[in-house]
């Protein structure tokens, strides 16, 4: 991990346990949003009026796994079921954290109901026009990863996830691994899993990485934020981590 990165994380971290809004926002970009565990999204003004309480206090004694893709940094950290993904992005005045997301497995299950067999969103249309190539690419590998998932397909579903790709959700933490071997259950019990409606997204592109913050509707309870970053290597666009945490104020919606 790169050492700029670790010290303006540790700095961010500090600043935010000494509730010191000014240190703070020396360290937040232009674009950035805080994600709450309950699923509330505070912009870069908001979130300096009134400073959040981080989840995880001082993080001391935590061991946080970070890795770095060239001008883009992730460092994730967690305790007592309660896990926190920081975003880091390469600015011309240096580190910048662009996202702060929060999921809480503490909290009650949110309402869900059966999957679908089929769906057109995001498998093969989504609400957003990608603005160059890289968006494009990027995309279309994350719509083939979605597809492997709702025609139960884990070995398509593994080339386009990278190695130390995690996904943290209200019920779940899995590596790839696990993610993959759920697939393979799932095509062993003909379960339905079409993956959740996409609502809305922003896309960040940056050399050989690209960040995305939306939102996803279940087919059956509340909508989710999601934060992910996919990574190109060798060509192959792949995500590499995804945090899901779910709107507790929105309305219960069957699709």
């Amino acid at each position: 991990m790169n050492e700029e990165v670790l010290a303006a994380d540790r700095a961010l971290v500090a600043a935010l346990a000494q509730g010191d809004a000014s240190a703070a926002a020396a360290l937040l970009d232009d674009d950035f949003t805080w994600v709450d565990i309950n699923g509330r999204v505070l912009d870069k003004k908001q979130t300096l009026s009134a400073l959040p309480t981080p989840p995880l206090g001082s993080e001391a004694g935590l061991e946080p796994i970070g890795y770095h893709y060239g001008d883009v940094a992730t460092i994730a950290v967690d305790r007592d079921k309660v896990f926190v993904l920081r975003i880091w992005v390469k600015r011309a005045a240096g580190w910048r954290l662009l996202a702060y997301h929060e999921v809480s497995q503490n909290l009650p299950a949110a309402p869900h109901g059966p999957g679908r067999k089929e769906w057109d969103n995001p498998c093969k249309s989504i609400p957003y026009q990608p603005r160059n190539a890289d968006e494009r690419d990027c995309l279309a590998s994350w719509q083939r990863l979605e597809i492997a998932v709702m025609q139960h397909e884990p070995e398509v579903w593994a080339q386009h996830v990278a190695d130390e790709f995690m996904v943290v959700g209200a019920a779940r933490r899995h590596s790839k691994a696990d993610r993959k071997a759920v697939i393979e259950e799932q095509k062993r019990s003909g379960a339905n899993s079409a993956p959740a409606p996409l609502v809305s997204v922003r896309l960040f592109g940056f050399k050989d990485a690209i960040v995305m913050t939306c939102e996803h509707q279940p087919f059956h309870g509340k909508a989710a934020r999601v934060s992910r970053v996919f990574v190109k290597r060798d060509g192959q666009w792949l995500m590499a981590v995804s945090f899901q945490t779910t709107r507790q104020d929105a309305e219960v919606k069957t699709i």
